[in-house]
Order: structure tokens, then sequence, then C-alpha cells
């Protein structure tokens, strides 16, 4: 596999510490994977690496309009710098999901309920959850590349979330590949295996509800999304 066993997870605290449950989450992935490295990125190590890596794009990155911008784009930086695998903080593992990466590039998507905004989904819906890459892939390259080129990173527009969706996060990530010639290249992690539930779901089984349905589609997945975000909330 030319992915590389490296985990990465990252937190900004600028805001709030890093919680004691998405630290009991994130050890999930440690668990299942227990030859993996694991590397855990806060606000001094990733600007680190921004200077270390990329000091040429170290003032547009300050200078975006929004931290969850610079969220979503340090995890393509740090991707086709090492490669590995990126995963949100408010996922469980429930198993070794390396049979789940067939190609060099992988990204997770959602169920149909999930995707915000699905009038605008060209093609086939990727999400930035979870990323596993081959350092150097070019397929990062073009994410980073139309991030970088984007006037739009640095304006604050009235509705936030479909800004940073086009800007940096999944709606972005979706039209570039639209317009990706080498298709063959990436891999589309379907929702069944990585975010199985809903956002309602998933919050309804953090309140204690059971379900036979939910506890079936649990033994198929190798991970679970909890829809625990509230960057929506943060500047």
């Amino acid at each position: 596999m030319a992915i590389p066993k490296i985990i990465h997870q990252i937190w900004s605290s600028q805001n709030n510490p890093l919680p004691e449950f998405f630290i009991e989450l994130g050890n999930t992935w440690r668990e299942f994977h227990p030859d993996w490295q694991y590397y855990f990125w806060n606000d001094k190590k990733m600007n680190t690496f921004i200077r270390q890596y990329y000091p040429d794009y170290m003032e547009l990155y300050s200078l975006f309009a929004y931290d969850v911008q610079r969220w979503d784009v340090i995890r393509y930086l740090i991707l086709y710098q090492m490669g590995g695998l990126y995963v949100d903080f408010d996922t469980e593992c429930l198993g070794n999901i390396e049979v789940l990466l067939a190609t060099d590039c992988c990204f997770g998507t959602d169920t149909e309920e999930n995707i915000i905004y699905s009038s605008l989904v060209k093609d086939a819906y990727l999400n930035n959850t979870y990323i596993a890459s081959a350092p150097g892939h070019p397929f990062l390259k073009s994410l980073i590349d139309c991030v970088f080129i984007s006037d739009q990173m640095y304006i604050k527009k009235e509705n936030k979330l479909l800004q940073v969706l086009q800007t940096s996060g999944a709606l972005m990530l979706s039209d570039v590949y639209s317009q990706y010639a080498l298709k063959e290249q990436i891999t589309i992690i379907p929702a069944t295996d990585v975010a199985p539930f809903s956002l309602m779901e998933a919050h309804a089984i953090l309140a204690g509800e059971e379900k036979k349905e939910w506890n079936i589609r649990l033994q198929k997945a190798s991970a679970v999304h909890f829809f625990i975000g509230s960057w929506g909330y943060y500047k």
C-alpha cells in the first residue's frame, strides 16, 4: 500500500480544549491500527508545519476569512507532504480500514440525507471527514491549487456554511473531482462503511437510543461519523 501508515488528527484549541470524548474516539483509531503512527496536530504544530513546508502559502493561509477554512486546508497540505489517513475527531473506528483503501487517494462520502446543497454537486460527493492518500498525489495538488487561487477564501459572506463548503470543504472537493480527468485514481469509500447514519440518527445513538436496524448497520461499518462538529459557531 503506497499510503503511509500514519493517522492524522487536528484540533485547534483557540475556542475550546480537546474534549475528553474526542480523545476516547481518537484512541479507537489507534486501537484498530496498532502498527500505524499517530500524529496529533495542535495550533503550534500546524503553524510550524506551514512555515516549514509551505512558506509561500503562510501569508495567504493566515488571511483566510474563517478558521474552519484553515482546518480544512491544513489536512490537504499535511497529506500532500506526508501522506497517510486523516480522520475527524468526531468519528469512531470500529475496525481496521486498510481493506477500504483501494487506491492511492481515498475519500469518504455521506448518506443522501447528510449531503447539504446536493443540487450543487455535479458528479460524486466527496467529504473531508476521511481522507487517505499517498504523499504528492496529483488530486491533492489540484485541491491545494484550487484553494489558493480563489479570492473567495478571504471574504466573509452572509452564508458562512455555503461559502466554506464551496471554498475549502465538501462542495469544493466534489467540484474538483468532477473536473478531474483520472477519476479511476480516486476511491470513494461508501457511506455504509464510514458514515452509515444520518446526523439525526447519529445524535440519537449518542443519546442512548437503540434500534435493531442501526445495530445491523454498525456490524457492517468500519467507522461512524457522529457529526458533532460545531465550527459553524466559531469565527
